[in-house]
């Protein structure tokens, strides 16, 4: 096919002003001329896209049969309020990892008996306030658990609260979140990463033994390497996401964030497994099994360094030595690690863009669950988005505005052929990783190229829009492509966090987590607890 976009045509200021009013947002005339120049450099990832052009034009979309389950309410919340944002240094909450405190106790025993569990506050909790990190839906309590947090309390966790998150997710960093920026442990004058950095920071402060978050682009992975935790991606499917709001069903993934392996995968097992309600699953869901197929052995793995994933525009070459310092340490200790070139990965993440402006458009255009799917409808969830956008959209955060804007001129202009085709590509890219992954155990890279950010209370919308995703370049790729992806501490920059993070086959969750118990019991991470001020 050609690969010329034969209307790559940037837009103007009316054209913004136009789109912005049928998605009932109200803007200036200078939050239009940004958002014009955020649209036009938007537009690179879809001349990715088309310089690729379309490698699966005539194959069909595979079917999914998925089935339905009701869960009961959850009882036994004790409602405490929504925590206030505290004066810095010092307060109840000094790095905003909560939004709002509850108390929901599990079974009597389990696999996870006695563990107490912070819950991302986009997931619902029957009965207790579910925000999103939005002024937009905040108010909205749901009258059901999501299946995962009904099996984290069968398990024997005991809910202890909502933890703060981006606005409606869609930031990398930490800064976005309505009640208040997540804060780093390790310092305080840095973010803790996004979406779901108040799951990581709960943890990585041990003011909880576990913790739920969200990934769509990176959510669960970067924060976790950012506050110096755990944090695992599974397998798309392997989770059920009934329950949780979502950007786009194709990248939703919930997974755990922990202070150590062992833990995230009794979580994982814990949490996996089939659920009728949400297509997004596979019709047959494996056991992972995950906790009892720990054994840290260094010599049964072989692990391909992809060099694409150091090479980020983004990245910190401090970064990349500790990584890199951390792999040499694994293959001292007797693993197979060797370097490899994989040319899409550089692509990839402008494919995953593309197809995510139109999907998150289209998602809340129908409402903040979309249309066309046979999973469970939430239909209060429906009712109270659909109005809250239409009432209060001016309150989402740029980073909302400008997805929702460039998936309309995207939309507009190519008729979806880009999104298609950057759907399509996903595939490709999907076998590429397939296909390495048939000749090693493991994928490695950084999590994130970056050190956690600074916080910056007062950026402009240009500044904001520029800080908000350069820290997901590594993570997103397999947020479309649905391997199972897994951050690990390395050795520190200067105190600061250094996440490595292992990619695997599709389901090999175990495979992923045990690689990584034999990272952490080269005991590199060890740095002291998170919490102590700056370093």
């Amino acid at each position: 096919m050609s690969t010329d976009i034969p209307s790559l045509t940037e837009p103007s200021e009316a054209d913004v002003r136009r789109l912005a009013e049928r998605l009932h947002l109200d803007l200036s005339d200078e939050a239009v001329a940004d958002f014009r120049d955020a649209v036009a450099n938007g537009l690179s990832s879809f001349k990715t896209v088309a310089e690729r052009g379309d490698p699966y034009a005539t194959e069909p979309p595979a079917d999914r049969e998925p089935g339905e389950r009701v869960r009961d309410p959850v009882a036994w919340v004790e409602r405490e309020g929504r925590v206030p944002d505290p004066e810095r240094p010092g307060g109840e909450d000094p790095y905003n990892a909560w939004i709002t405190r509850c108390r929901v106790q599990g079974a009597d025993d389990g696999p996870l008996e006695g563990l107490t569990v912070g819950i991302k506050d986009n997931a619902a909790v029957a009965g207790v306030e579910m925000t999103c990190g939005s002024a937009v839906v905040a108010g909205y309590v749901p009258d059901r658990d999501a299946t995962v947090v009904t099996r984290l309390l069968e398990a024997g966790a005991t809910v202890v609260g909502k933890t703060n998150m981006d606005d409606m997710a869609f930031t990398g960093n930490g800064h976005s979140g309505a009640f208040g920026p997540t804060l780093n442990p390790h310092d305080e004058t840095r973010l803790a990463g996004g979406s779901s950095g108040g799951s990581a920071i709960a943890v990585a402060t041990g003011e909880v033994d576990l913790a739920l978050g969200a990934d769509q682009g990176g959510s669960v992975r970067v924060p976790a390497a950012w506050t110096g935790v755990v944090g695992h991606k599974p397998t798309h499917g392997l989770v059920p996401y009934t329950g949780l709001v979502g950007i786009e069903n194709t990248i939703d993934h919930a997974g755990p964030i922990a202070p150590d392996v062992e833990t995230a995968a009794r979580a994982l097992d814990a949490m996996a497994g089939r659920d009728p309600a949400d297509p997004r699953q596979p019709v047959t869901v494996p056991d992972p099994d995950c906790a009892a197929n720990l054994d840290g052995y260094h010599s049964d793995i072989s692990v391909a360094v992809v060099e694409e994933g150091f090479t980020r525009p983004e990245a910190d070459d401090r970064v990349n030595e500790r990584v890199r310092a951390a792999l040499d340490a694994l293959a001292d200790a007797g693993a197979t690690v060797e370097s490899v070139s994989l040319p899409v990965h550089a692509d990839a993440t402008d494919f995953y863009s593309a197809a995510l402006a139109e999907g998150t458009l289209a998602a809340v255009k129908g409402e903040g669950v979309g249309h066309n799917w046979k999973g469970r409808y939430d239909v209060d969830w429906v009712d109270h988005f659909g109005t809250a956008r239409r009432e209060r959209g001016d309150l989402f955060p740029p980073s909302v505005v400008y997805t929702l804007l460039l998936g309309a001129y995207a939309r507009e202009q190519f008729q979806s052929k880009y999104y298609a085709t950057a759907m399509n590509l996903r595939r490709e890219t999907t076998a590429a990783y397939d296909a390495l992954l048939g000749e090693y155990d493991l994928l490695a890279m950084p999590t994130t190229p970056q050190l956690p950010h600074e916080y910056v209370p007062e950026q402009t919308r240009r500044e904001f829009l520029a800080d908000a995703w350069g820290s997901l370049a590594n993570t997103a790729p397999f947020n479309a492509t649905g391997h199972p992806a897994l951050s690990v501490p390395v050795a520190p920059v200067d105190g600061l966090p250094v996440g490595l993070m292992l990619v695997g086959r599709q389901f090999a969750d175990a495979t992923v987590l045990d690689a990584g118990a034999a990272v952490e019991s080269l005991g590199l991470a060890a740095d002291g607890a998170a919490g102590e001020g700056d370093r």
